[in-house]
């Protein structure tokens, strides 16, 4: 599974690959995807989605389940974007997220409520 988002300790934005217990700098590139994962949670409605909202869909190949807001960036338009080269139905994804325990820890140490 990739994950676009903070890591543990700092803020920004980066492209990861959730590896059981660790965070690799992943190789994927906006370029290779089909779908921004910058614009996932961006505005509705003139406004960033409330910390806690997800945005679920398929792009392509691609199931997508983001999350507007961060483990440790608390500025307005920080995300969490999970995706996997599978289509697979929302309760699937939220549980293999889940089963991953670095995105685990990561969902975990967000400091808001996830409206799965």
């Amino acid at each position: 599974m990739e994950y676009f988002g903070t890591n543990l300790t700092e803020a920004g934005h980066y492209f990861w690959i959730l590896d059981r217990e660790t965070l690799r700098s992943s190789k994927t590139w906006f370029k290779d995807i089909p779908f921004n994962p910058e614009e996932l949670t961006g505005k509705y409605m003139g406004q960033n989605l409330p910390f806690g909202d997800i945005v679920f869909g398929y792009f392509g190949e691609f199931t997508v389940l983001a999350i507007s807001g961060s483990c440790k960036d608390t500025r307005q338009g920080t995300k969490s974007v999970f995706w996997i080269k599978e289509i697979i139905p929302i309760e699937e994804m939220k549980q293999r997220i889940l089963d991953i325990p670095i995105a685990k820890k990561i969902i975990d140490t967000m400091p808001f409520e996830i409206k799965w």
